[in-house]
């Protein structure tokens, strides 16, 4: 009704490059209802239903039950103050247990923990804030306003810096469940942070999550130091008893750490950091240790790299030197470019060119699972075992010149879920999905943006 009543700018254009493309007009229409959508959900995102509706009568918008029949809208219940356990198991319920039918298999679960940034400002919720009895929220006059400005100064009352964000994966499931969205003043330390890890399992036992939908197999942390102490006590303190279906494979893996946390769950670190922190490493001054103490670091790889015919030295010194080293999509670009080197070596270039060519195997060896859809299963587990085992041999020679035992740490814990997750999917199920790629902790937060 809106195209036919109204000449909506730039349209036509649209549907002209469309045509000239061969796209058929029941795509064109596909893609605009996608669209009309899209900005629908927007604006409902911004500006409520209120302003949804309004839109809707106003210029034919999709309404909010057009969006609620193609989408589905996650609720759920944010935690202000102190984290109490009603509010993870009210997330339980309504966010996984309700979307469970009884028919659905049962599958292992991955608990997640990430961050996002916050805007810090002053707001204040009545029935959660959990300074509030140290200050009269409430701005009377310009008075009360310094006050709760000092009492923030003076650390008596806290501001939000980040949100921590905890959310349940299933394995072979692409959707994130949310169980705990809660700001942090970043005061917390590893006792803290061991004591909601434990709370939130614990919360999933009660509720009986782990009978009905699955039990937990593993705790994605994403390398904050604080978690990674919490995450260390928690999860690496029993040895696994000889009477498990677990043992009798994992214990003919030699060199494998056969320490888990309560119920068998395993820490685990997201390979995505990993990466970022192994990019790091490697573009520092002090770089990488390899091959009888040659040092690989970004002035090394800046002379090599562009010896490559995708790579002048612009491009080199931007994957060197990147504006955010976070930037996932940079990293890997970066270990693609040393794992696919193809130089020539001569007598003067081949100490150099010999120790890339080790470092381009060990970190292919980690990537290549989680990037590389087409591998078995059977090929990912070969992959990170033959980096497990090749980082061993380096760290062993060159120990802290190789990599920081936190790094060496977290790669060697995240090979060791992956195997301890693949075995519990066989006793489990053998025939369901399994992936390497379902352990990112940075899924509930990238989650939690758009919900």
């Amino acid at each position: 009704m809106v195209v036919s009543e109204n000449n909506i700018p730039r349209l036509q254009q649209i549907i002209t490059v469309a045509l000239r493309h061969g796209t058929s007009i029941r795509q064109i229409v596909n893609k605009l209802e996608d669209a009309l959508e899209d900005i629908a959900t927007l604006i409902y995102r911004l500006g409520g239903r209120q302003l949804l509706f309004a839109l809707n009568q106003k210029l034919s918008l999709p309404s909010l039950r057009t969006l609620r029949t193609h989408a589905s809208f996650t609720t759920i219940t944010p935690t202000i103050g102190p984290i109490r356990d009603e509010h993870i198991h009210a997330n339980i319920h309504t966010i996984v247990l309700a979307t469970q039918s009884p028919t659905s298999p049962k599958r292992g679960v991955s608990l997640m923990i990430d961050e996002i940034a916050l805007e810090e400002m002053a707001i204040h919720f009545s029935k959660y804030n959990q300074h509030s009895h140290l200050v009269d929220p409430v701005l009377h006059t310009y008075e009360s306003a310094v006050n709760i400005a000092q009492k923030i100064h003076a650390g008596q009352v806290h501001l939000g810096k980040e949100l921590t964000v905890i959310g349940a994966s299933f394995f072979g499931e692409d959707d994130i469940y949310p169980l705990l969205a809660a700001p942090t003043c970043k005061a917390e330390d590893a006792t803290d942070m061991e004591q909601l890890l434990a709370r939130v399992i614990n919360c999933w036992s009660i509720a009986s999550a782990g009978a009905s939908a699955g039990p937990i197999w593993s705790f994605t942390m994403d390398g904050d130091a604080t978690r990674c102490a919490a995450g260390h006590k928690l999860f690496l303190k029993n040895a696994l008893a000889p009477e498990l279906p677990l043992y009798g494979t994992l214990i003919n893996m030699l060199g494998l750490n056969l320490f888990t946390g309560d119920g068998k769950v395993t820490l685990d670190f997201d390979y995505k950091h990993i990466l970022k922190r192994i990019c790091t490493l490697i573009r520092s001054p002090s770089g990488i240790v390899l091959n009888n103490g040659c040092i690989i670091n970004s002035m090394m790889l800046a002379c090599y790299l562009v010896w490559l015919p995708a790579y002048d030295e612009a491009a080199v010194m931007k994957l060197l030197h990147p504006d955010d080293p976070q930037d996932v999509p940079c990293a890997v670009e970066l270990i693609l470019a040393i794992i696919h080197n193809l130089f020539s070596m001569d007598i003067d270039t081949h100490a150099d060119l010999k120790s890339i060519t080790l470092l381009s195997v060990l970190i292919e060896s980690f990537l290549t699972p989680f990037i590389n859809t087409m591998l078995s299963l059977f090929d990912q587990i070969q992959y990170l075992s033959r980096y497990s085992h090749i980082a061993f041999t380096f760290f062993h020679a060159h120990q802290r010149s190789f990599m920081s035992y936190q790094l060496y740490y977290d790669t060697q814990t995240a090979v060791k879920n992956i195997i301890f997750c693949c075995k519990k999917q066989q006793i489990l199920d053998p025939n369901a999905p399994f992936y390497c790629y379902d352990l990112d902790s940075s899924t509930p937060s990238i989650q939690y943006r758009s919900s």
